[in-house]
């Protein structure tokens, strides 16, 4: 058995389970990579060695490879680009702007992905939608302390685009889950990522220690990170995804203050509170369901799918929903 299956994930709280795990690693690169920096590791040796170390994971991860044919391997390639220009972008940013100010301006990242799944004609945007996700903006701003609104114009330009490429590549993403399974698209993201990072290899310093330990963190999280957010997404949209992913704010907070040792204020305890309850608030009317690859234990054609019924009610983003 494989150690990661979407068809375990069954009902919200495995969902969620599955998400928190995803977004606890995604919390914790941020800290890594500015501990990295600190100890003088590049920025082009901590994209590069994620890359590879995500690679090397990732496969042994999934046992999910599979060749995938012609015809998908455009998207697989394109979905991968779009996942490399991400992580660069978030990289280069955190050079210039503090972790803090890069993951808030990341916080609208969700509202990017609504907008774009609405226009497409997959969600209705609810009520309940904004006013949930305005409290998670509200509490994001809380966690924020005012002397951490610093940086560069070119570094928060950086996240700005991240946060384009990432909805991209969240919105297509959920797309592919509905031709290929989860697993599968995963085993190919990275090792193509790494395949892309050759060119950068004969610009990369010399590797240190400091740089491979970094380098193998950061890359086991992104691995472990996306096989989850695949998996999940397979079964409840990206939109749902994007917001559930909004904790990633209050985990890295509570990172910082315990790897950091950066003390955390009651305005910033009242937004982690904020953060959670609109996260459970929010909520999105799917008007067309995600489409989920059946499972099959000999199952070798990756075009054969099972398309389920809208669902008519409306579904929350946390893990109390009544079913």
């Amino acid at each position: 058995m494989k150690w990661f299956d979407s068809s375990i994930l069954k009902g919200e709280a495995a969902v969620t389970l599955w998400l928190t795990a995803a977004i606890f690693a995604a919390s914790a690169e941020p800290i890594f990579v500015k501990l990295g920096y600190s100890a003088g590791v590049s920025p082009l040796q901590v994209f590069v060695l994620k890359n590879v170390c995500a690679a090397l994971l990732v496969l042994p991860l999934t046992r999910a490879f599979k060749w995938v044919g012609m015809k998908n391997m455009p998207r697989l390639m394109f979905l991968a680009f779009m996942l490399f220009c991400t992580n660069g972008l978030i990289l280069i940013s955190l050079t210039m702007v503090p972790a803090v100010v890069v993951m808030t301006l990341v916080t609208t990242t969700p509202a990017l992905v609504a907008i774009i799944n609405s226009a497409l004609g997959r969600d209705k945007l609810t009520a309940k939608f904004w006013g949930g996700f305005a409290l998670c903006l509200l509490g994001v701003v809380l966690m924020l302390e005012v002397k951490s609104l610093s940086g560069t114009p070119l570094g928060i330009l950086a996240v700005l685009a991240a946060v384009v490429s990432s909805s991209i590549y969240r919105v297509n993403m959920e797309t592919a889950t509905g031709v290929m399974k989860p697993l599968t698209i995963s085993s190919y993201q990275f090792p193509l990522c790494a395949i892309y990072c050759i060119p950068l290899m004969f610009f990369t310093p010399a590797l240190t220690f400091e740089a491979v330990k970094v380098g193998a963190i950061t890359g086991s999280a992104a691995a472990l990170a996306n096989v989850a957010f695949l998996s999940a997404m397979a079964m409840i949209g990206s939109t749902r995804v994007s917001i559930i992913s909004l904790l990633q704010r209050p985990l890295l907070l509570v990172l910082a203050v315990v790897v950091l040792n950066e003390p955390a204020s009651l305005w910033q305890i009242l937004g982690i509170v904020l953060t959670i309850a609109g996260v459970q608030i929010a909520q999105v009317k799917r008007k067309k369901a995600p489409i989920v690859v059946r499972s099959e234990t000999n199952c070798t054609d990756l075009s054969e799918t099972e398309i389920r019924e809208p669902e008519k009610q409306p579904v929350g983003a946390g893990i109390n929903n009544s079913r």
